[in-house]
């Protein structure tokens, strides 16, 4: 039986042209667009479609949650040319976007039994992204031109049937929690909308002042409620882990329930970004990208990522389990799959694409390489020019790092103090390492606390214990790094970094004025 993929592009490319949110919705819809009109085209002709699984077509949802692969089965090479021809007539009818900047790719291979094809597949449409394609100036224009406009799109036409739709900017998202508090009349009459407005239609406007105005009002009607955490966005990227393993190793039917899941995780956890107050771009599959203010009236951004998190577990992996879906094994343990997040925390004003290349970096190159997976990797950089990053596993055991670090963000103590902690465990490095390495950690940790720290009773609840304990919880779940074996740096050092950029972020999410910037 013959079996075939699908993979367009180029989405990173165009994804990095947006510059506002309603920008990047529109340049990464585009390609859902696209997928859906293949995937009618090969319902028509009645193949069957091993993943991903597909929506009612009546059923809008206003967000992208088709991939950028499809595979199939039973479908031959000059079906799939005649399937990929008449979904471009479609495509391109209502977006006037050709191939000459669409790269669209399938490959096919002939298995009796179907196994392992997804595999193989992948590994095909791998080698085909590797080739580079020139796209003309002009084609790029035509792109950017539809991602750039606010009325008469036809890709808010198929989203909402409304050629119009009002995409909130990048300071209505930071400042949801406090808008949620006002009329929802006088959200629309704010003046950055109407500045946005003339600024769409070509007209000369001073937006960077109107925006200026508009936190000062923030400031004068929520004067006891506003924090600095209200003029930054959070960019969030998430991946599944293992699901490539897991789904290479699956029978065709199988591959179909899994893909039912994701589907169905997609559409909920959409749901949960809205009603925090964030903007999903895109949910496909196992990725997910959107915006969200750093806090809501919902919580902050962490809880969201949990909430996100176990809507992941219910949905796909228990759900496998529910489906007597076989699970691989690695090392003799079952795969189960996880979700990994990019975090990125920047000032409104800070470039769009460089908040969304960070997300992805902090995903792929971090998150991703933590033992285990199933981890977070955050960037926050200040208005001030500093910043704080790091990355853990999200074990939510009594103990461990990441529970004491969003434990922190429930109280966290002033600027001056934070900072003589730092100075006080930077200062006796040499001692904390002997620690380290030491036995009974927990014994010389509470004597290094109270004669150094100052810690009066280590029982009480304190800030200060809560230090204590993510150091002795850094220690333990410490891996030594290249860098480390070569010399360069101590290990103690790394961490200390690490748990400075946890404090200084649980005080950022806990809430802090303009003075701290």
């Amino acid at each position: 039986m013959k079996y075939a993929a699908i993979n367009i592009g180029p989405i990173i490319d165009t994804i990095s042209m947006a510059r506002k949110p309603r920008e990047l919705w529109a340049a990464s819809y585009l390609f859902s667009f696209l997928m859906e009109c293949i995937i009618e085209e090969i319902k028509k002709k009645g193949k069957t479609i091993v993943s991903p699984a597909s929506l009612d077509s009546n059923k809008k949802i206003g967000v992208g949650l088709y991939p950028d692969r499809i595979y199939l089965k039973d479908i031959t090479d000059e079906e799939l040319k005649d399937v990929v021809d008449k979904a471009f007539c479609t495509f391109s009818a209502k977006t006037e976007i050709g191939r000459d900047y669409i790269n669209v790719m399938y490959v096919s291979i002939e298995s009796e039994d179907g196994e392992g094809v997804i595999k193989t597949l992948n590994r095909l449409l791998d080698c085909t992204e590797l080739y580079n394609r020139p796209v003309k100036d002009e084609s790029r224009v035509r792109v950017l031109g539809l991602i750039l406009k606010k009325n008469d799109s036809p890709l808010f036409e198929h989203a909402f049937n409304n050629s119009e739709f009002k995409i909130r900017a990048l300071e209505k998202i930071a400042t949801y929690q406090l808008l949620k508090l006002k009329d929802q009349a006088e959200i629309e009459k704010e003046p950055c909308d109407e500045a946005r407005e003339k600024e769409n239609k070509d007209e000369t406007v001073d937006l960077e002042t109107t925006e200026d105005e508009f936190y000062k009002q923030i400031k004068a009607e929520f004067k006891n409620d506003y924090h600095s955490y209200h003029k930054y966005i959070c960019v969030v990227q998430a991946d599944g882990d293992n699901m490539g393993s897991i789904i290479s190793a699956l029978k065709n039917e199988e591959v179909m329930t899994l893909s039912a899941a994701l589907l169905g995780y997609g559409e909920k956890a959409c749901g949960m970004i809205k009603e925090f107050g964030g903007l999903p771009i895109y949910a496909g599959g196992d990725d997910l990208l959107f915006l969200a203010p750093v806090v809501s009236d919902q919580g902050n951004i962490f809880g969201l990522l949990s909430e996100i998190d176990d809507c992941y577990k219910k949905t796909v992996d228990e759900a496998m389990g529910e489906n007597k879906i076989s699970r691989p094994e690695k090392d003799g343990k079952e795969l189960h799959t996880s979700l990994s997040y990019g975090l990125s925390v920047s000032y409104y004003k800070y470039p769009l694409y460089e908040a969304l290349k960070s997300a992805r970096e902090l995903l792929f190159g971090a998150a991703k390489n933590v033992q285990g997976k199933n981890a977070i990797a955050w960037c926050l950089r200040k208005h001030s020019g500093t910043g704080f990053s790091g990355s853990v596993c999200k074990d939510t055991s009594e103990g461990s790092v990441y529970r004491i670090f969003t434990t922190l963000m429930t109280g966290s103590e002033s600027e001056k103090v934070i900072s003589a902690i730092a100075h006080k465990l930077r200062q006796n490095e040499d001692l904390l390492e002997i620690i380290r390495n030491g036995g009974d950690r927990e014994k010389r940790m509470a004597a290094f606390y109270h004669k150094v720290m100052e810690e009066e009773n280590p029982e009480n609840e304190t800030y200060l214990k809560y230090t204590r304990e993510l150091l002795c919880a850094l220690f333990d779940s410490y891996v030594e790094t290249d860098k480390d074996k070569k010399g360069d740096t101590k290990p103690i050092t790394n961490i200390l970094t690490t748990m400075y950029g946890m404090l200084r972020t649980a005080k950022f999410i806990n809430g802090e004025g303009d003075d701290d910037e």
